[in-house]
């Protein structure tokens, strides 16, 4: 079988293993249903997140974490919400805790899910950042960035789990790489699909808000003719983060990320750079969601 047809077998199966997949988490469908209301308050996002007895205990857990340093614990969800962690990001965070309990990566040791989860919500910070720079963005705009970078990558993370050996040998081809090839590449190589195309077939299959969607379409077909402003705020947002700390020739060009937002690559790096403090939180946030 030549190379060309054994990616297209692989794609085709990989398609046919999305299909398979079990579907939403309830607790994920439930707060999907809070994004698109602009009225939603700590008791309503209370109810969903108590009726996941394994996340309201993940939560409980990182509000009374040492990072935020309460005086005095808090022992209910409600005020969790309300006094820690606040309704945007429980509703963000709800979801990825829902959809991490749909994979199991142990077989492919490459793939970190921590790591996976610090790079997504450092991703989820800085989309944020950049939405709060633009004066062109709408109120879909602002309410998604932050959920958009923090799902943005959910293709990795189906990939480790449905071809966990095959997954594992592209990952560590990337890692040792000294190229500066893309990782999409070599999946690309391997699959005839990547991590990207995954993110936008599994956005579609789980019903994820529409916007979120067309953006992930757009990031992983940037020579199409799409024109979706969530979908350029979290290929900049990525590809910035991306970026710390790796080798110069490695990391991606941002001129043309950074254009539309009237921003220079160095503006656009910079966002992407967080106090300690803060990179405490995000390593807190992420250590929560794998254990």
């Amino acid at each position: 079988m030549s190379a060309v047809s054994d990616t297209t077998t692989s794609a085709q199966h990989i398609a046919e293993s999305i299909a398979a997949l079990p579907p939403l988490p309830a607790t994920a469908q439930e707060i999907l249903t809070c994004f698109g209301d602009e009225f939603i308050d700590a008791d309503k996002v209370t109810l969903v997140v108590e009726g996941d007895p394994g996340i309201c205990a993940k939560l409980l857990g990182l509000a009374n974490s040492a990072y935020f340093g309460l005086a005095e614990p808090v022992t209910n969800m409600s005020e969790a919400i309300s006094r820690v962690l606040g309704v945007d990001t429980v509703r963000s965070l709800v979801l990825a805790m829902a959809i991490q309990q749909s994979f199991n990566s142990r077989k492919c040791p490459v793939f970190s899910s921590e790591r996976f989860w610090m790079q997504s919500l450092l991703t989820a910070e800085c989309c944020k950042k950049l939405v709060a720079t633009d004066p062109d963005a709408n109120d879909t705009l602002r309410d998604l960035a932050y959920s958009g970078g923090l799902c943005h990558n959910l293709g990795l993370m189906a990939l480790a789990h449905m071809e966990p050996e095959r997954t594992n040998d592209v990952l560590r081809a990337h890692r040792d790489d000294d190229t500066g090839k893309d990782l999409g590449e070599f999946f690309m190589d391997e699959f005839g699909t990547d991590h990207r195309c995954m993110t936008a077939e599994l956005a579609r299959f789980w019903s994820l808000p529409e916007a979120m969607i067309e953006a992930y379409v757009c990031r992983a077909f940037p020579d199409s003719d799409c024109n979706e402003r969530l979908g350029s705020v979290i290929a900049a947002g990525a590809a910035a983060i991306g970026n710390v700390g790796i080798a110069d020739e490695r990391r991606a060009e941002l001129d043309q990320m950074a254009e539309p937002f009237g921003l220079t690559a160095d503006e656009l790096q910079e966002l992407a750079i967080f106090p300690e403090r803060q990179q405490e939180r995000v390593r807190s946030l992420a250590s929560n969601m794998t254990s």
